[in-house]
């Protein structure tokens, strides 16, 4: 990753746009009970996503466990991407080392201001401080994708190719979310209405817009 905030905004802007994949990907069915998604042949368990939802409670200082559908709704949709894109990244053969992404995170707490702005950032987006890492992973892995698609292209040529490239990995391999938690809503990028027996539907609007948060 290189240092400053139009780079961190192009990789920010490559992630929303892989979001559209999701809805063009749906398929029904869970391969187990305990599934809140299965991305390919890759579970999301309810547990892991429970894990995540209590760690960004916990870190601003709300009870672990208080119900928060919208956070609930956005952690959720946060890991279907990130495993998304660390299948199809694999797929090309495309591998990001543990020392670049130490090298890209200390980048960005630099440009923030450090850890603790850094951290502060990434929580608003519904991160938490276990997930950073795996978030600065993600933002390597998909402007190296653009550069083995289509080396010689400009970044936008690399963004659409990532997403041109995603999408049809998604649609092959297959992605399944709990009805439970809703449905995939293509046009406005967020997960659409919840079931019909829920009383109250609730919107997340672009909720990975600030997954690489922008200083």
């Amino acid at each position: 990753m290189q240092a400053g905030s139009g780079a961190v905004r192009a990789a920010r802007r490559l992630v929303v746009a892989v979001v559209a994949v999701l809805a063009l990907a749906g398929c029904s069915g869970l391969g187990q009970a305990g599934a809140a998604a299965d991305v390919g042949a890759v579970q999301i368990s309810t547990e892991t996503l429970a894990d995540d939802v209590a760690a960004v409670q916990e870190q601003r200082g709300v009870t672990a466990g208080t119900a928060d559908t919208a956070l609930t709704l956005s952690v959720l949709q946060r890991l279907i991407i990130t495993e998304l894109v660390d299948q199809a990244t694999s797929a090309q053969g495309v591998t990001v080392t543990q020392g670049q992404i130490d090298a890209a995170k200390a980048q960005l707490e630099a440009q923030f201001g450090g850890p603790d702005a850094l951290v502060a950032a990434y929580l608003d987006a519904d991160v938490p401080v276990s997930g950073i890492l795996r978030q600065v992973e993600l933002s390597l892995q998909v402007q190296q994708l653009g550069a083995t698609l289509v080396p010689d292209a400009d970044p936008t040529g690399q963004q659409q190719a990532v997403l041109q490239y995603v999408t049809g990995f998604g649609i092959q391999e297959g992605i399944a979310v709990s009805p439970r938690f809703g449905t995939w809503d293509a046009g406005a990028l967020r997960i659409g209405p919840l079931p019909s027996d829920l009383s109250t539907a609730v919107e997340v609007a672009d909720p990975l817009a600030e997954l690489i948060p922008a200083p």
